[in-house]
């Protein structure tokens, strides 16, 4: 009997796991640790956060609104890595990437984004991208709260435009070899 669920990213049916801190295992979508609820192939030693299996295919995403993102299981670049746009970091596992324009995203920031653009600010909980910004309890929301998300709203612009000129880069270098 073939049971569990399935996930694009792996050949194997994976089955509903509840982790702790002791367990010391990584996702292998977006390879941060995992404690609470995962999906896994012990079999492979794969294991996706809930967040991670969850993720939807396409992605229509205010940070990249000409195109809509895809999931990816893994880069498609030569480099088997891929620049996130929002953090500005590498990245070697799941992402929402669009091909046209090279633009990806780590599926983390890719959903801290979007909820910081549908509530307005980040919640409560620890949050990477804006790690002070809190909403108090009478949903008012500080001065400083409001520059760090201008600020962090002016980097991802800086981001997008160091992207487009990195893909302008590597398709004249491609030319350039072909």
């Amino acid at each position: 009997m073939n049971s569990g669920y399935k996930h694009f990213s792996h050949a194997h049916n994976l089955i509903i796991h509840q982790t702790h801190e002791a367990a010391k295992m990584s996702c292998s979508g977006c390879n941060s640790p995992v404690i609470g609820t995962v999906y896994a192939c012990w079999q492979c030693n794969f294991v996706l956060h809930e967040q991670c299996f969850h993720a939807t295919r396409s992605l229509k995403h205010p940070s990249h609104p000409s195109h809509p993102l895809t999931l990816v299981p893994y880069p498609t670049y030569p480099s088997n890595s891929f620049y996130c746009n929002s953090c500005k970091l590498t990245g070697t596992g799941l992402s929402y990437s669009c091909s046209d324009c090279e633009f990806d995203l780590h599926v983390h920031c890719a959903h801290s984004y979007m909820h910081v653009q549908h509530v307005g600010f980040a919640s409560s909980q620890s949050n990477a991208h804006y790690p002070n910004t809190r909403v108090e309890e009478s949903g008012s929301v500080s001065n400083s709260d409001l520059e760090n998300l201008k600020t962090s709203q002016q980097r991802l612009e800086i981001a997008k435009e160091q992207a487009r000129m990195a893909a302008e880069t590597r398709k004249f270098i491609l030319d350039f070899l072909i």
